[in-house]
């Protein structure tokens, strides 16, 4: 299971690859369509159930990203899911992204093109993942934990 999900526009994929590598570096696990699927899976299927999978979605958000028909559902299921949302916006201002991605805080990569501006802001979002995974380990050692307790009562 993905630790999140990037969502992107083929258009944008050197980018992606970019921030896919970034957060492989920060050991978080993600999927990314063009990396993760394999020759012969159903890519719809994978997609959707990678998705519904993952607590982070990361939105790369360019026009071309916002302007296609697949980033858009993923989106929608991302907000419909209660998922956390975090756009990268570069050629366009974060006013400008989608429904109710609108209202959702992005990270704003305009005028900012430099790798070391992007390693900062996905060293970032990876450490506010590792800490919500951590406290999820934390609140199911919890459980297991006062199971066994009253297991044995």
């Amino acid at each position: 299971m993905p630790d999140c999900f990037i969502s992107y526009s083929s258009t944008d994929q050197e980018f992606a690859k970019s921030v896919y590598s970034e957060l492989e570096k920060h050991t978080i696990t993600a999927f990314m369509a063009s990396v993760s699927l394999q020759p012969g899976q159903d890519w719809s299927k994978e997609i959707m159930e990678n998705l519904r999978n993952s607590k982070w979605v990361i939105l790369l958000a360019s026009r071309a990203a916002c302007s296609s028909e697949f980033v858009n559902q993923e989106i929608g299921a991302t907000l419909h899911n209660a998922k956390n949302l975090i756009p990268i916006v570069w050629d366009m201002a974060p006013s400008e992204l989608p429904g109710w991605a609108n209202g959702v805080q992005a990270i704003d990569m305009s005028g900012k093109q430099t790798v070391g501006e992007l390693q900062r802001e996905i060293a970032s979002i990876a450490q506010r993942i590792k800490q919500d995974k951590s406290q999820g380990l934390l609140i199911i050692g919890v459980v297991f934990l006062a199971l066994f307790v009253l297991s044995r009562e």
